[in-house]
């Protein structure tokens, strides 16, 4: 088993499957850590897979309101999203939940249990791996889990139908902050268009704030009012990051579906996580499931629902 990308999902696959003794291979020379924000999940099933274990917490939500709840509904997807859409994750009513919050060394945990190649980019159309003069060949038969974006893949299998596929998304900015005296797990919501920021997430001391390419560290004084403090003078250690993927659109749904089902039928190459798969609501917690049915495709060969379940 090759497992293309250290990010996550491929992180994740090569744990789950580590009696095939797959290999990682990583395009980057370090490891890719495209999570600024900290990680908490809606289920323990991550961390109980990797036997890494989860913090167990109280989260409590909210939203700031704006104009009424329909109104807040399509202002928030707009947005976050460019699209204006009945977007259920948004909710005038409080929303308190259990959460499992993952260790900050998540990833160099995962990493460091699998056999990782760094500065070894895959070229899917010709099966290779590496650069230089004498890349290493893959065998037609040796199945590949491909975590790289789906229109990257597209490009490089030639897939005769990616010119009627549309890709696009919004970039973004994560502020970060520590906060003093504080151990709470809250989420805060702002649908008003004129806010450069949309939402607000404290987990323990960390503070994250989320919004556009014009959000800065000039947001805090009112984040702090948001949150009930006093002012801004809580929060240390501030910093700012840009995503270049905040979030993804959707593209059609049975092209999507389509091209999964080809590539791994004509390639034998599974696509996994939310790039690679174009699923802009695609949670964390899925991507275990998502591993299952890879290894009941491509160990066990059964292929009769593959499409059906892509």
């Amino acid at each position: 088993m090759i497992i293309a990308g250290a990010g996550l999902a491929g992180l994740l696959a090569a744990n789950m499957l580590h009696y095939l003794k797959p290999v990682v291979y990583e395009a980057q020379d370090d490891i890719p850590n495209n999570h600024s924000a900290v990680l908490r999940f809606k289920e323990s099933t991550f961390g109980d897979v990797c036997s890494i274990p989860f913090k167990e917490v109280k989260l409590t939500k909210a939203v700031i309101p704006w104009r009424n709840p329909v109104a807040d509904a399509l202002a928030y997807a707009d947005k976050n999203n460019g699209v204006a859409r009945n977007n259920r994750s948004i909710t005038m009513e409080r929303d308190n939940g259990v959460r499992y919050i993952a260790p900050a060394n998540l990833i160099e945990s995962l990493a460091g249990r699998v056999r990782l190649r760094l500065g070894m980019p895959i070229n899917f159309a010709a099966r290779t791996i590496g650069v230089g003069s004498k890349p290493m060949q893959i065998q037609r038969n040796e199945p590949i889990i491909s975590t790289i974006p789906m229109s990257t893949l597209m490009d490089q299998l030639e897939w005769p139908h990616k010119d009627k596929v549309q890709f696009s998304h919004q970039t973004g900015v994560h502020v970060h902050a520590k906060i003093e005296n504080c151990d709470a797990y809250v989420g805060l919501q702002f649908p008003d268009p004129a806010l450069p920021f949309s939402r607000v997430s404290v987990t323990g001391n960390d503070l994250i704030v989320e919004g556009s390419d014009k959000l800065d560290e000039t947001c805090l004084p009112f984040v702090a009012e948001a949150l009930g403090f006093k002012d801004e003078q809580r929060f240390t250690g501030v910093s700012v990051h840009r995503q270049r993927y905040a979030k993804i659109n959707p593209i059609n749904d049975a092209m999507r579906k389509e091209f999964i089902h080809w590539a791994s039928v004509a390639h034998n190459i599974f696509s996994l996580g939310r790039f690679a798969t174009w699923r802009p609501g695609l949670q964390l917690d899925s991507l275990v499931n998502d591993v299952r049915l890879i290894e009941k495709w491509a160990v066990n060969g059964d292929l009769y629902s593959l499409k059906r379940n892509s």
